[in-house]
């Protein structure tokens, strides 16, 4: 076939497009219309409206757009050099509240090795950035899969720069208050740590707003109130709008997703389901609250949530009542959208990954159809088919007439008109006439241009079509390109591109390259563990006039059955975080990376039985490769039948290790941390208390438990006052201890003389004093600060 030379990514989207093409019209209610704002946008991922009215559009690969007085700046602000692989690149873009005077954008981006995002500012001079200017404000966990990376950033009406970060196929680090994955993130504009965030440090979790998140992909405040909803795409099931107003909330994943009986875990405001059809979807991509300063929309549509979804391709809304009350808005729009905003002048926005543009949704009375998109000009050999197609928004039903130049075509009266096999008479201008009861409106002309010139022919012929991989396999290709007039095609017309195909809808792929006709890529073994998945492999080539053809060989996983249980069955394990009641039997891809936990006690009535063994002899938690045959796990628990004694607690110097030794008579060991070898080490930098225990099991499956504390304290070694301009008043008399105001945030820890923690991080901010009473005794008074190193040490004895 020959199309009109587009970039890669475009031509793929198109080719996508045109294949699953129906005939569904856009529908929205009476007296609303989609305009085209901005074409040209490809790969776009995220948006964001300056103070003056200008779009800011970040592309995948690294380019920030510039949308200004409705039309596409031909020079981006910036060009990043990022990491395209999956879902990676330019991820997010706000704007600094005084950026009407520093002029400061901040940027979310994979970095060129694709380790992991980072946060930066950039000062703005006009459209364009001022060079040099970047400022690293925080780097983000590292990345082992190329989906669920988040990345959306914005600033909250509190000053503060919000974060999302996804769990990047770590469900399980979601629920972990040490690491940036899955969580939304606060912080100030420079990067430190608000004094009010609600999980003192140290470390990550004084950055953490809220958690348990899969995939935060966007999030927005509503204008006056501050409320604070993001969209999380979800699993296999549902897609979540989550209220965050307030900080703290954890979100469940994966313990929970969707409406959960647990209350640990704080409920979505707002959930749908996946599947086709009215208010079902995918992937939950955008959302805005709809409450401008002015609008001409009707006053029903007034303090709504919009949201859009991935692959439903609508738009639909709720009310900000509780319950809320759902309603559709807009359906059959443009495909692949990621983003919907309220722009500054009361529209709502959007834009299309397929058509690669910016939308606007206009308001007027008079509801007359509206060309969306025009058909568009093509140069086809002769012999070849072409089809010209539209989008038309307004009061339904929409009629079609096509004409060629004012003469009307028999026969063609749909959004679409192909002809099979063009001639060159069939040269010439092409336009449609779309009709409603309001009235009608005619598109612009596409020309037809029939040259003699024939297409290329692309070959792939390694790997053959419908090949079978293994996630982690590298995947070896080769194809050929001939031409009728230009022969031979050299290898630096090759362009290569991977496209991951999960149920009904697509993400781009492992990066394969472009300039060769031999390649390789690596499929891979993190992140989406569905057997409801397949790669298509393109090889674009073109000639000497621009005539292209593509090839395409699918890629479909090898799948092996996982059967997990547990003795007794009907216990509770996890399976990359999420728990399931056993016996329960998972297909999976062979080769995928997975994680099984299993808690290392339980109930069963009113017997706590203990984690003894898995029949794998692992650890309670393990990852491990889905291997090539059906696996079948066993989780072993008992109750305890064995008198058991781990010994006393200990007392360990900051700093030091400690290994702890279960006994070497028994055949299996489950520590509560994890590990099932007979010994274990322990070591703390910070003044802490761990209480850790073992479940042994004899020769005879008879099982035995013990716990003790380990008491991490302050040593003499360690007790020099290291800034001296710190001074701790106590009153021994009264048992009131009084700290004088630091110049910066610290933590605060207290331990009496035998190792018992009495104060554990207590997050003290600056130029506060600190007052606390303490019964008589000896205490070590240790002050950290924010990034754990020691500010002052010193002991203090209470006699009243």
């Amino acid at each position: 076939m020959q199309i009109k030379s587009f970039p890669i990514v475009a031509a793929l989207l198109i080719v996508f497009a045109i294949s699953n093409l129906t005939n569904a019209q856009i529908s929205f209610p009476a007296g609303f219309n989609q305009v085209l704002v901005a074409p040209g946008i490809i790969g776009a991922t995220t948006m964001a409206n300056a103070p003056d009215g200008r779009f800011f559009i970040a592309q995948q690969n690294g380019l920030l757009l510039v949308v200004k007085n409705n039309t596409l700046l031909s020079k981006p602000f910036i060009s990043l050099n990022v990491n395209t692989n999956g879902e990676r690149g330019l991820l997010g873009v706000a704007f600094d509240p005084a950026f009407t005077t520093n002029q400061y954008i901040y940027l979310c981006y994979t970095i060129a090795n694709g380790n992991f995002n980072r946060v930066s500012r950039f000062t703005a001079s006009g459209d364009t950035v001022v060079p040099g200017s970047e400022v690293i404000i925080i780097e983000l966990d590292s990345l082992i899969a190329n989906y669920h990376g988040g990345g959306h950033l914005q600033f909250g009406p509190d000053g503060k720069l919000y974060i999302a970060a996804g769990e990047n196929g770590r469900p399980f680090m979601s629920q972990d208050l040490d690491s940036y994955l899955g969580k939304i993130l606060r912080i100030n504009s420079d990067g430190s740590v608000p004094f009010n965030n609600p999980f003192p440090g140290p470390g990550k979790r004084q950055r953490v707003w809220a958690y348990g998140l899969r995939n935060p992909f966007t999030f927005t405040f509503q204008q006056g109130t501050g409320r604070f909803f993001l969209n999380d795409v979800g699993d296999t099931t549902y897609e979540e709008i989550n209220e965050a107003t307030l900080g703290g909330r954890n979100f469940g994943w994966p313990n929970a997703e969707g409406n959960n009986s647990d209350t640990n875990y704080v409920n979505p405001f707002y959930t749908y389901h996946h599947g086709n059809g009215p208010g079902l979807g995918c992937a939950i991509t955008g959302g805005t609250f709809f409450n401008p300063g002015t609008t001409n929309y009707p006053s029903q549509y007034i303090n709504k949530y919009f949201f859009i979804d991935y692959c439903g391709n609508w738009i639909d809304m709720i009310t900000l009542t509780n319950p809320p009350v759902w309603s559709t808005f807009a359906s059959s729009i443009a495909n692949y959208s990621v983003g919907i905003m309220t722009g500054l002048d009361g529209n709502l926005y959007y834009v299309s990954r397929n058509d690669e543009a910016l939308y606007k949704i206009s308001y007027t009375p008079n509801p007359f159809p509206i060309i969306v998109n025009q058909p568009q000009s093509q140069t086809i050999s002769v012999g070849y088919g072409v089809t010209f197609s539209v989008t038309a928004s307004g009061t339904l039903p929409i009629l079609y007439q096509w004409r060629k130049d004012t003469v009307p075509i028999n026969n063609a009266t749909g959004n679409s008109y192909t002809i099979p096999a063009v001639a060159f008479s069939d040269s010439g201008n092409y336009n449609v006439v779309a009709t409603n009861s309001f009235g009608s409106t005619t598109s612009n002309n596409a020309h037809l241009t029939v040259t003699p010139n024939q297409p290329p022919h692309a070959v792939i012929d390694t790997p053959m079509t419908n090949t079978f991989y293994t996630a982690g396999d590298v995947v070896h290709f080769h194809g050929t390109a001939t031409d009728p007039e230009d022969g031979i095609l050299p290898d630096s017309i090759f362009e290569w591109v991977v496209i991951f195909h999960h149920y009904a809808h697509i993400h781009p792929g492992p990066t394969a390259g472009n300039g060769f006709s031999s390649g390789s890529f690596t499929i891979p073994n993190n992140g989406e563990t569905s057997t409801n998945v397949f790669y298509r492999l393109y090889l674009i080539v073109h000639d000497h006039e621009g005539a292209v053809d593509s090839a395409y060989v699918d890629l479909y996983p090898r799948t092996s059955t996982l059967t997990i249980n547990t003795q007794p069955s009907g216990l509770t394990i996890t399976l990359d975080g999420q728990p399931f009641t056993t016996p329960n039997t998972v297909l999976s891809v062979e080769g995928m990376i997975r994680t099984i936990g299993a808690p290392y006690s339980q109930m069963i009535g009113q017997t706590a039985v203990m984690f003894t063994a898995w029949n794998n002899g692992g650890t309670l938690t393990q990852s491990f490769s889905t291997p090539v045959n059906d696996t079948a796990l066993t989780a072993y628990y008992d109750s305890l039948q064995l008198q058991y004694n781990l010994g006393t607690d200990k007392i360990i110097c900051i700093g030091d290790t400690i290994i702890l030794d279960a006994g070497a008579n028994y055949t299996s060991y489950a520590w509560t941390v994890g590990s099932v070898n007979q010994f274990l080490s322990l070591q703390s930098a910070v003044a802490d208390t761990i209480t850790v225990g073992v479940t042994v099991t004899d020769s005879t499956g008879a099982a035995g438990n013990d716990s003790i504390n380990i008491i991490f304290d302050i040593c003499n070694s360690t007790g020099a006052i290291q800034n001296e301009f710190i001074n701790i008043f106590p009153v021994p008399s009264g048992g009131e201890i009084t700290i004088s105001e630091l110049p910066e945030n610290y933590f605060l820890n207290v331990i009496d003389m035998t190792g018992r923690v009495i104060i554990s991080n207590d997050f003290v901010t600056a130029y506060r004093p600190r007052n606390i009473h303490l019964l008589p005794g000896i205490y070590s008074f240790l002050l950290l600060a924010t990034d754990n190193h020691v500010l002052c040490h010193k002991d203090v004895a209470v006699i009243r």
